[in-house]
């Protein structure tokens, strides 16, 4: 007979942001992956969406060029290359000091293009989507890592999406993106296979 050792990992934070479980995470990202539009495009009726699907997500060369082993570290670095935004700001949420990160969104000028990496906290989430706020422009992109980590994280990334500012939202299970384009009229929220 085999002994079995668990590992129990309590994540001890503000709000108590426990991680779901290993299967509840697979259960989320099929449910994710089956209703997920396609990544090729097909279906996709926003303009703006369809040439984000082509051009970044799809974009062959630029794909060559961000060869990364993390898929979302060169996507990411797809979108800097294509939307050329006009200031980034990378945070690592778990090695960095909140205080000390708010107070250089404040300091910014202005926010291109902002990506919040290892955000393991609701509460954090919403920290800095507000901060960020005040810096935004109509071109302005934001990115953040883990929104379906957590029961609160999903909550935070829902109220996020809820936001008068937020214009378009993509999901792409292990990112959001939100935009704020003020061309576009009405608010619209996509969840797109990646």
């Amino acid at each position: 007979m085999k002994n079995i050792n668990f590992l129990l990992t309590l994540n001890v934070g503000k709000e108590n942001n426990m991680a779901y479980s290993l299967p509840i995470r697979l259960y989320k990202y099929f449910n994710y992956y089956f209703k997920a539009a396609n990544g090729k495009g097909h279906g996709v009726h926003s303009p703006f969406v369809f040439s984000f699907i082509q051009d970044v997500l799809n974009n062959k060369e630029l794909k060559q060029e961000a060869d990364y082993s993390n898929k979302y570290r060169a996507l990411v670095n797809r979108m800097i290359a294509f939307y050329k935004p006009s200031a980034v700001m990378e945070l690592e949420a778990a090695s960095s000091n909140q205080v000390h990160a708010l107070k250089e969104i404040d300091n910014a000028a202005t926010i291109g293009l902002f990506y919040l990496k290892q955000n393991k906290n609701a509460e954090d989430l919403t920290n800095y989507f507000n901060a960020a706020l005040k810096k935004l422009n109509t071109e302005s992109i934001l990115i953040f890592d883990g929104i379906h980590d957590s029961k609160e994280l999903e909550a935070s990334w829902e109220t996020i999406k809820m936001n008068n500012e937020v214009k378009l939202t993509i999901d792409l299970y292990k990112l959001g993106i939100v935009f704020f384009r003020q061309e576009q009229l009405e608010k619209e929220n996509f969840t797109i296979r990646f």
